[in-house]
């Protein structure tokens, strides 16, 4: 068997970082808005998907350190940025980490060397800085990232795909039933809404939202984890967490809606705007409000926006089936994986005694 090379990692903050980007950048074989039409070849802005991530990996906010995996040469094989969870570490008590998809050399064998020791880095850092959990993303057209995430103790909680609805000003013949209304409200008058009149919409996501990476994390406490979408939800609807939301009314209730952040580095690059970030609900009773808000959000381009994206997990087989009759397009799918660094585990399955 060939010698094991070594690979070296450190954390590479300011020009080092910048120039380690340029490499990996062009190598990546996969990147998120790569096939985004507005940024896409050969009528794309070329050299638009690697400006935009070229921006994210430099950027500070949320940032705890990347890391770059070296070659005995000092050629750049991988990074990884990682991330503060703030919001998650609140809701669960715990302190909780991120790192979104790797950038890798293409080639199989030195790309997986180079993760592996790029995860294994990561995982003793955050552990002795008192992260207790970390939360990871590889694509899932990746063969190695998953692959060295689960040689180290990851475990995968979920699988998620991302689409891009071109919001075209189409109108729609929707009628919605007697006693339902659309409104479009923005960030400030969204806050106005009285909390009653969400109140039940917000219960029921922390209900309905019974999958994704939080709830399918076994190391998490059940009760809090379901209630995760409940407070997203209260976080849109009090104007924090949204630029726009469109919601379906009946009466004093709001009883649907769907919002969105609008996304300035995409739309920088697009030469359009473009929102994302967005969360949704439907409360039980009003079936086909769903596919209904979605046409009318199409029509009202809320912000003025050419573009929606949205993000499902793939057992949410409905909003996959509405996305794709209405025209959404495919941007790309992407696998969860949670570590625990802490030494907490699952609880041990219950066995049966043998007969």
């Amino acid at each position: 068997m060939p010698a094991r090379v070594h690979i070296d990692v450190h954390a590479t903050p300011g020009e080092d970082l910048a120039a380690a980007l340029g490499p990996l950048l062009e190598a990546e074989p996969d990147l998120p808005y790569a096939n985004f039409a507005p940024l896409a070849p050969p009528k794309g802005r070329p050299g638009a998907a690697e400006r935009l991530h070229r921006a994210r990996w430099l950027d500070p906010a949320d940032c705890i350190e990347v890391l770059v995996a070296r070659s005995p040469g000092g050629e750049p094989l991988a990074a990884l940025r990682l991330e503060r969870r703030e919001f998650e570490s609140r809701h669960f008590g715990l302190a909780m980490a991120r790192a979104e998809r790797p950038l890798a050399v293409r080639d199989g064998a030195p790309r997986l060397a180079a993760l592996r020791a790029l995860y294994t880095e990561a995982f003793q850092r955050l552990r002795r800085a008192g992260f207790a959990h970390v939360a990871l993303r590889a694509s899932t057209r990746d063969r190695w990232a998953p692959w060295a995430l689960q040689e180290l103790g990851a475990v995968h909680v979920d699988t998620q795909v991302s689409w891009m609805c071109p919001l075209t000003g189409q109108p729609h013949d929707d009628q919605l039933p007697p006693g339902l209304a659309h409104e479009l409200h923005d960030r400030a008058s969204v806050s106005r809404l009285p909390p009653s009149s969400w109140k039940r919409l917000a219960e029921w996501s922390g209900r309905a939202f019974d999958r994704g990476p939080l709830v399918f994390d076994l190391t998490l406490p059940a009760d809090r984890a379901s209630t995760v979408y409940e407070a997203w939800t209260e976080h849109v609807m009090r104007g924090e967490w949204a630029d726009a939301v469109l919601v379906v009314r009946h009466q004093e209730e709001i009883v649907a809606f769907i919002s969105m952040l609008e996304l300035p580095d995409v739309s920088a690059e697009a030469g359009e705007r473009v929102c994302g970030r967005g969360l949704g609900a439907t409360l039980p009773e009003y079936r086909g409000l769903f596919t209904a808000i979605q046409r009318e959000m199409i029509f009202r381009r809320p912000l003025g926006a050419a573009f929606m994206e949205n993000e499902t997990q793939v057992a949410t087989i409905g909003s996959i089936n509405v996305y794709a009759k209405l025209g959404f397009r495919f941007l790309r799918s992407t696998a969860t994986f949670h570590r625990r660094l802490d030494g907490a585990g699952a609880a041990p399955a219950e066995t049966a005694p043998c007969a």
